[in-house]
């Protein structure tokens, strides 16, 4: 009988914390992830939306298959950890609303909506009357909007921990360290934490988020494909006479797009801007008026609401906006670059990953993210 091959997954953020559970649930395999501290970074800072409909853009479209497989396959996971472990990723259905301010953000909102037909995706315009019943709590200046059905949404946070959680019980070592270097030996890789001795590994999974690029090692074209966009983030608490919404809104103004999404715990998450300011921890005034003027617009109940928390995350980011995934040395592989779609992805690229860590080569759909795409152009494809 072959023996399940010795995994260390570099990075307990959502990609990371899939990853180990999928390697354990699916294929049984042992693996030890590595963080300093799990439950910070991008993971704690989004909003949990699995928007498949609402994140189609121009120029992104070889993305789209993998985010409506992601969509769907958060509905089996979320019932996996509710039903086998008793855990609650606060998945909501519903549905997401795209919605015009004025009247030429309904110019663009139309164009959107012949963007999405053309793409075969399921979407429907609603007019003003139609909107008020969808969402009670839109402004009555709103006109009109694109419904999508398909777009959901978890609480990251919870979703994130419970996929931790889960792994753990399945038997996957979390271990509270930083990897500062790997490097290749005989049979496998030898991992050096931070903190403790080196260790040797048959296989290694890097989703170490965007400062992946750190870790001593790893090909020289990880650091200069990676890149952090800043975003900032609003956490309100609804209340009896503010009630937060039912759908995933998000809004177009003067062409400046927001997001809204309400929980069933009564948690709203607004975001978010997109700055490339690098490592930028800064909670800028100016930045948080914006996100709340332009919300207070689509949904003036927002203004009654408790002021929680103001975040600042990294999204990791590439050159084409896609994730890298895949090996790029014998049992080295990257778990990378998922941009503003880590949520939605984990559902499927930690199956993925876990699928490239037990039979390598297998899974076709994964090769449209292959790494080499960029180690050709930018240098460093092989570590040993």
């Amino acid at each position: 009988m072959t023996r399940s091959p010795r995994v260390a997954i570099i990075g307990a953020g959502i990609e990371g914390a899939s990853a180990a559970f999928y390697l354990a649930h699916k294929h049984a395999v042992v693996a030890e992830l590595f963080d300093p501290d799990p439950y910070s970074g991008a993971s704690q800072v989004a909003a949990g939306m699995l928007a498949p409909v609402a994140e189609a853009v121009y120029g992104e479209e070889g993305l789209l298959e993998i985010m409506l497989e992601a969509a769907r396959d958060w509905i089996g996971l979320d019932a996996t950890l509710r039903d086998s472990f008793g855990l609650d990723c606060g998945y909501r259905g519903g549905g997401s609303l795209l919605v015009a301010v004025g009247p030429n953000d309904a110019a663009e909102v139309e164009r959107t909506w012949r963007f999405y037909r053309k793409l075969g995706l399921d979407a429907r315009i609603f007019q003003k009357a139609e909107l008020a019943e969808l969402e009670p709590q839109l402004s009555p200046d709103i006109s009109m909007g694109i419904y999508a059905k398909i777009d959901n949404q978890v609480d990251n946070r919870a979703a994130h921990r419970s996929l931790i959680s889960a792994s753990r019980t399945l038997g996957v070592t979390l271990t509270n360290s930083r990897v500062t270097e790997i490097s290749p030996e005989h049979n496998g890789w030898r991992v050096q934490p931070e903190i403790g001795s080196a260790r040797h590994f048959d296989k290694v999974v890097v989703a170490a988020g965007v400062r992946a690029g750190e870790i001593e090692g790893l090909p020289g074209f990880v650091s200069s494909v990676l890149r952090p966009i800043r975003g900032q983030v609003i956490r309100l608490a609804a209340s009896e006479i503010a009630p937060a919404p039912s759908l995933v809104i998000r809004s177009l103004w003067q062409g400046r797009g927001i997001y809204v999404v309400g929980r069933k715990s009564g948690e709203v998450v607004i975001g978010a801007s997109a700055e490339e300011v690098g490592f930028d921890p800064t909670r800028r005034a100016r930045t948080t008026y914006e996100l709340l003027r332009d919300a207070f617009r689509v949904l003036p109940g927002l203004g009654e609401m408790h002021l929680e928390e103001i975040n600042v995350g990294y999204r990791p980011g590439t050159p084409d906006n896609a994730p890298l995934l895949g090996e790029i040395d014998d049992g080295l592989i990257l778990d990378l670059g998922h941009f503003r779609h880590g949520i939605l992805l984990a559902s499927v690229t930690g199956k993925w990953i876990a699928d490239e860590v037990v039979s390598p080569g297998r899974n076709q759909a994964i090769k449209a993210f292959d790494p080499a795409r960029f180690a050709k152009s930018r240098g460093g494809g092989n570590v040993s």
